[in-house]
Formats: C-alpha cells, structure tokens, sequence
C-alpha cells in the first residue's frame, strides 16, 4: 500500500498585537516600491530584516502556497508493476520480499527465474520433484508442508507473507485470493487455475504468466532467455511430428466411477496437440473435469496418460482398465500402449516442456505400430 503524501502546512500565524506595527512598516514599503517593479525584488526586498511579510504571504496567495509541489515532483515515487491476473488487477508498488509458494509448480517457476531469495517458504513436494538444475535452489526454501490437502488460509499467512503465489487456490481451504487481499498479502495464480477461466490454456498462455511474475520482479531479462529456450524445443519437437492421422490420446489421472480428465482449455490438451496427438475430449470446455467412461470407450484411445504422483497412481490405473471389460477393449489397453507423467509436468509451468518431449516420443511409437 502506498503512504499518502504529507499536506503542505503554512507558515504560524503573528498572533501577538504588539507586532502589528510591523505589519504597517512593511506595508509602507511595499507601497512605496510599487512603481519600481525591479527595485521591489531586489535591493528594497532583502531590506526588512523581520521575517514578517515573508512568513505570512504564502497563507493568502495561493502561488506561493503551492512551492513545495515541484520539490515533490524533482523526486517522484516509482510508479508501481499493475498486474491482471484471474480478473483482479492488483499494483505492485515494490518487489515482493517475503513469497509463500503453495504448491512446487509455482515454487518451479520461481527458481527457474532465479528469484528464490525472496521465497520465505513453500507447500508441496520435495526439491527432487523439480527439474535438477532447480533443484538446488528449491533447496534454499524452507518447505512448510505438503501438498496433500491443501494449506489451510491461516497455514499460508503465518509465516508473514507479502505475496502467494499458486497452480490455485481453494476456497475449501479458505485459501482465495479475495481472503489474501483481505488480510493485505498480494495473490497470483496460473492462468489455467483462475476460477472463472473460460479460454484455452496453450502453452503461450503459461508463457505470458511467467512473464507476469518477472514484470513484478523486475526480472524481464531472466523470463525471456527462459521462454527463447523453450521456443527452441517446441520447434524441434514439432519439426519431427510424422505425417498422418494425429494419434488419440486419453489423459486418465483419477476416478473408477469417472474418470477426472484434462478437457479442452488445459494445457496437456494443447501440449499433446503440438505432440501430433489429439486430446479426445478436446470438444469438451474447461480445463479439468470428470466424464463418463462411455465418451471415452467411444472414442478409442490409442494412447494413456496416467499421471505419477509418486505414490503408485499409474500402475493402479493400469490393472483398472486391464481388468474392467467394459474399458479393456480400447486399442490402446489391448496393445498396452501406456505412458506417465508427473503432475509438475502435467500443469503449468517449466516441465510442460519435458511432457511435450516425452508426448512426442510416446505418439512416435504409436504411430510406428499402427
């Protein structure tokens, strides 16, 4: 928050009457000097030795009364970092010193922009779930808990944050960010996490956030070398897409009864489009969502995403389909044609890049046995 600037106070009122005397003396001189414009600024206005007329002039003429605007003006405030994230522009009047990250994918973004200086804890997974050259920075931050449920409001705000930066928050959790700028602690979610998103979260979309946070750090420089870097490896993988029909894929992260999927506006539909895959619930809006096993068998998946949480989710999911008949006739269940990938790697953030590599690779063997 900004302090407001100090009003400018005029000068103490002559309130004693044996001075009026002289207030007529000086009077008496001015009106005398009227006629000589150059001579009332100069010798006869250093003459009075009182400070009487000087001190009292700026009360009733406003000119002098507002003197002191261009020494405010010489030095001027910074101007502050305005930020839209999830609809809700928020100014940044300095850099953040004291960030709570509440999951490792922001933790991710931040280390990779080299800013874990300024990171006073983070909730999620261990260091060892980030890409290894940000691990030993990841390693310089205090970890507050894990990931699993989520941190409560008041686990986020203990530690005294000025920032909280999160793939999302969760108002189960009173974790919103309304309840952060109600307790004065500035928020930033990932595009894709917004509560009220609507669009199609691409790769450029997590771009653009990671650009945002560096805009709020002053960091431009370190986010464009970054984004270079990727934009180098999305053209060599799409450089080597084969030609033909696009492989169809299934991303299955959870749910016998249905199956909680990755819809049309996340970015895994687009990672796996640029893979030379098609999401096959691509025609479904939203980003995450639950669906019915009867669109999935409809529509025969070549290839299933599990995701690794590090706790045996892949393999569990695999005996589901293998052993349900009702989903163990899908071509890719009957030629076992399986890949996994993490959750750092499946939401946004810096290894969306290694999911885009390891699509590709999994639609390449795919496409060799059709």
């Amino acid at each position: 928050m900004t302090t407001p600037h100090a009003h400018f106070m005029p000068g103490p009122k002559i309130l004693r009457a044996t001075a009026c005397w002289l207030i007529v003396s000086t009077l008496l001189l001015l009106f005398a000097a009227c006629g000589d414009d150059e001579a009332s600024t100069g010798e006869n206005a250093a003459t009075p030795t009182v400070p009487v007329a000087p001190t009292a002039a700026p009360q009733a003429t406003p000119p002098a009364a507002a003197t002191p605007v261009p020494t405010a003006a010489a030095t001027p405030q910074p101007a502050g970092v305005t930020i839209n994230n999830c609809g809700e522009e928020t100014v940044y009047d300095a850099v953040p010193e004291r960030v709570v990250a509440t999951d490792t994918s922001a933790l991710e973004v931040l280390t990779a922009l080299g800013l874990q200086e300024h990171v006073i804890g983070y909730f999620g997974g261990t260091p060892d779930r980030l890409q290894p050259q940000h691990q030993a920075r990841a390693a310089q931050v205090e970890r507050l808990g894990g990931s699993f449920p989520y941190p409560s409001l008041e686990a986020v705000l203990a530690p005294g944050p000025d920032m909280v930066f999160s793939y999302g928050f969760n108002e189960s959790a009173g974790l919103t960010g309304q309840n952060l700028r109600d307790s004065d602690v500035h928020s930033f979610s990932f595009t894709e996490a917004c509560p009220d998103f609507d669009g199609n979260v691409t790769l450029e979309v997590m771009f653009g956030d990671v650009r945002s946070m560096a805009q709020i750090f002053d960091v431009e420089d370190r986010a464009e070398a970054l984004i270079a870097s990727w934009e180098q490896q999305i053209a060599e993988v799409t450089a080597a897409i084969p030609a033909g029909e696009p492989v169809r894929v299934f991303y299955f992260d959870s749910g016998e009864e249905a199956p909680f999927t990755a819809l049309a506006g996340s970015v895994m539909s687009d990672i796996i489009s640029r893979a030379g895959g098609v999401n096959i619930l691509s025609d479904v809006s939203g980003t995450w969502g639950v669906v019915e096993w009867e669109a999935v068998v409809e529509e025969d998946p070549e290839l299933i995403i599990f995701v690794d949480y590090g706790f045996g989710g892949p393999d569990t999911n695999r005996t589901f389909l293998e052993s349900n008949p009702a989903l163990s006739g899908m071509s890719a269940v009957e030629n076992g044609q399986y890949m996994a990938l993490t959750f750092l790697q499946s939401v946004p953030g810096p290894q969306n890049l290694d999911a885009l590599i390891k699509v590709a690779t999994s639609v390449r063997r795919v496409n060799a046995a059709r």
